[in-house]
């Protein structure tokens, strides 16, 4: 039992360790490796609390899937502020191609 609650800790310590790594992947406005960090810790995630001998109490579980819902909030703004910045980006360079191409017609006139 001992070494099972071990186990258990080993696996949601890799949890977390995957979830500081989404947060600051999305910082970094690293997506494949941000992706990749997900759908690692959701297969972690599955096996974990589908565990039928998973010997947690029921408050400890909830305390744990509420750290995990903080980190994934900041990761959420992040991505969604980088989405917002990424927007923005794409529309600067479309008004410089557009201006370069106002540019280049009034040369050839």
């Amino acid at each position: 039992m001992k070494d099972s609650r071990g186990q258990q800790e080993r696996q949601w310590q890799e949890i977390l360790n995957l979830s500081t790594q989404m947060r600051e992947y999305a910082e970094k406005r690293d997506w494949n490796s941000l992706q990749n960090a997900i759908e690692a810790r959701e297969i972690l995630l599955h096996s974990f609390f589908e565990d039928t001998t998973l010997s947690l109490q029921v408050a400890e579980k909830i305390a744990r899937i509420e750290k995990l819902k903080e980190i994934d909030g900041v990761v959420l703004e992040l991505t969604s502020k980088n989405k917002q910045l990424l927007a923005k980006e794409i529309l600067k360079l479309q008004k410089g191609r557009n201006g370069l191409s106002a540019y280049t017609a009034s040369l050839s006139k």
